[in-house]
């Protein structure tokens, strides 16, 4: 699939094809509402002559293998048909070989699908697919495990790893709150020992990103771009549950940055050294557990994007 390669972070547009090969990872575990997006972009691209063939996961890890086993030769696109968890599931397994990778975001969040302007209307995630302008992405890494969007150390990571499948499945974005008031009863907001580029910190919460929005369509990084290389570090300061809960309300409304109650700075790696055993999350997964590295991949991920306007 010929594209421009201009830099670890460009990509360029396919000439126009006809019968495209596409192979379709498909996390079943949605709601009705998300199952009928899916069937709707199928029929899109089936409706235009193209061959979808589905693999359906059944597990976690199932993705990644998937990934791993397809080539360029066996798929023309490789689109992941699910939430931000199983979109980090299937970067798992990608490698040289592997075709661009498309997104049909059925999840709860969508963050990478928000970020790169799909969003989750069935003909834009068709037409991003079928016109498949490709851009590298470095992914970052979070002891080898490989990230998106974000990494988050602290409360978010604690909500997460308290939150069941089955509430998300049942409650949504809800979820996610009910989850907060659990965890603010008992997490005890122990300092994080951080090291960005070798400078030591502490912080309540951090949260490292590689793109600008954080929980769906919220910014939290303005100044981040996927096409671009390294880290940017949100260092919320020491104290207690309710103050790091606080400013994470401010986050949907633009307010945390602008009041000053969050540091930021870019970082090239990031070292989380305690509280030794504390959950980690990355794209909304719990993937490792303190002490924890945090760097960007050398090798990036060719992902399908919409074609950049003129």
């Amino acid at each position: 699939m010929p594209e421009d390669d201009q830099g670890s972070a460009t990509g360029g547009s396919r000439p126009p094809e006809h019968n495209l090969k596409i192979r379709v990872v498909y996390n079943p575990r949605t709601g009705h509402k998300r199952e009928s997006r899916f069937r709707a972009v199928l029929a899109l691209l089936e409706a235009g002559g193209h061959t979808c063939e589905i693999l359906t996961t059944m597990k976690a890890g199932d993705a990644a293998a998937f990934v791993r086993e397809t080539t360029s030769g066996d798929a023309d696109i490789l689109a992941i048909a699910g939430g931000d968890g199983t979109i980090n599931d299937a970067v798992q397994g990608a490698g040289p070989l592997t075709p661009p990778l498309g997104l049909i975001p059925l999840g709860t969040a969508n963050v990478l699908a928000h970020e790169l302007g799909i969003g989750t209307d069935p003909h834009k995630i068709a037409s991003c697919l079928l016109e498949a302008h490709v851009l590298k992405v470095q992914p970052g890494q979070v002891n080898g495990h490989r990230f998106m969007m974000m990494t988050g150390i602290g409360l978010d990571a604690q909500v997460v790893s308290g939150l069941s499948r089955a509430t998300k499945t049942r409650f949504g974005k809800a979820a996610y709150l009910l989850e907060v008031f659990r965890t603010l009863r008992h997490w005890s907001c122990p300092p994080l020992d951080v090291q960005t580029d070798g400078k030591a910190v502490q912080a309540a919460t951090l949260i490292v990103s590689r793109g600008k929005r954080y929980g769906g369509t919220f910014v939290l990084a303005p100044r981040r771009d996927l096409a671009d290389p390294g880290l940017h570090v949100t260092l919320f300061p020491p104290g207690g549950s309710l103050s790091v809960f606080g400013r994470f309300l401010l986050i949907p409304i633009g307010l945390l940055l602008r009041l000053g109650l969050a540091v930021q700075h870019p970082a090239r790696t990031v070292e989380i050294l305690g509280p030794a055993g504390d959950p980690i999350q990355a794209d909304g997964d719990i993937v490792a557990h303190v002490p924890a590295q945090i760097s960007v991949c050398d090798e990036p991920i060719r992902l399908c994007v919409p074609k950049p306007l003129r």
